[in-house]
């Protein structure tokens, strides 16, 4: 027997189910675990609509079902739906373009990220193909395996693609036998291209002499005020007592390369601070390289670039 979609009872269901996915959503955009909607969302709108519309109006919200299994069924069910939208969107676009990324996540699992550029009601459109681990290795052959598995699975094809954005690595773009070199054994008229973000990354290493000089002292300066825990504190308590906004320096990576920027603009802020540290704790070849006039130009100068990158490259991407 069919359930008459007129009905109230249908009415009322719809609109508890409708409510959960509605929740669930926010749960995965806030990023937190699934129980929270079991834990702490419901609870919370209980309580709240106990207190505004009274018992009755209490006990229909609480026929929501926002348990952990349940919030995860509906955002697999969402980000299912969103997928098959992105690939009908793509199928119906005349030619499409990938962009593949590679990292490894806190957990060392490495992810792949593809990227994909379609055209959409006269306009280019960018989403997220699909994102997928590499179990073991992450070789050119691991990436190009997971793409040429996805494309026939989901119905797309290799003829519509024209194009192919790496981060520049030889790996990937070798001519022999990196990942452009076998798409085009898919397809001869893809072309490749090299991330636009990766080349400010590059620009950034191609300091003149003096700059780099000055880039590599002042990453010294920020290893020797951090290298241990009691002087992380000192310089805490210096800065506490001076007043300062801030009270710590902060790291940089080579794989983060967009902190350096945050690195050097939080050094130059606390320079004044930095000086006295040094001479405290008896760096003096450090405090009076610090202290040089060419050293304190070119930092600030550095500080000015490294912004000017970050906040491109926040831009593109």
């Amino acid at each position: 027997m069919k359930l008459d979609s007129s009905s109230v009872f249908y009415q009322v269901t719809w609109k508890l189910v409708e409510a959960s996915y509605e929740l669930s959503l926010l749960i995965a955009k806030a990023k937190t675990p699934h129980s929270v909607g079991e834990t702490l969302v419901k609870p919370c709108l209980l309580s709240a609509e106990n207190t505004m519309h009274g018992e009755e109006s209490q006990r229909k919200l609480s026929k929501i079902s926002l348990s952990d299994n349940t919030v995860k069924r509906r955002i697999d069910e969402l980000s299912e739906d969103i997928k098959e939208q992105v690939l009908d969107k793509i199928k119906a676009s005349r030619f499409f373009a990938i962009q593949c990324d590679e990292s490894t996540d806190v957990a060392h699992l490495c992810q792949l990220l593809v990227y994909s550029r379609f055209v959409d009601e006269r306009t280019v459109k960018e989403e997220i193909l699909f994102s997928a681990v590499l179990e073991i290795t992450a070789k050119v052959i691991d990436v190009f395996s997971k793409v040429d598995e996805f494309f026939p699975e989901h119905g797309l094809s290799w003829e519509k693609l024209v194009g192919v954005c790496t981060d520049g690595d030889p790996s990937m773009i070798g001519s022999r036998s990196g990942f452009v070199k076998l798409v085009k054994e898919k397809n001869p008229a893809v072309t490749g291209t090299h991330c636009v973000i990766h080349r400010r990354s590059l620009a950034s290493k191609t300091l003149p002499g003096n700059l780099r000089s000055s880039l590599n002292l002042a990453i010294k300066v920020v290893n020797i005020v951090k290298k241990s825990s009691l002087n992380s504190r000192l310089f805490a308590v210096l800065c506490s007592d001076l007043g300062t906004d801030y009270k710590t320096l902060q790291f940089h990576t080579e794989v983060r390369w967009l902190s350096k920027g945050n690195m050097l603009s939080c050094l130059y802020e606390l320079k004044d601070e930095v000086e006295i540290f040094l001479q405290k704790q008896k760096q003096d070849k450090l405090y009076e390289a610090f202290r040089e006039e060419d050293f304190q130009l070119s930092l600030a100068y550095l500080v000015d670039f490294f912004e000017a990158i970050n906040n491109l490259n926040l831009k593109l991407q």
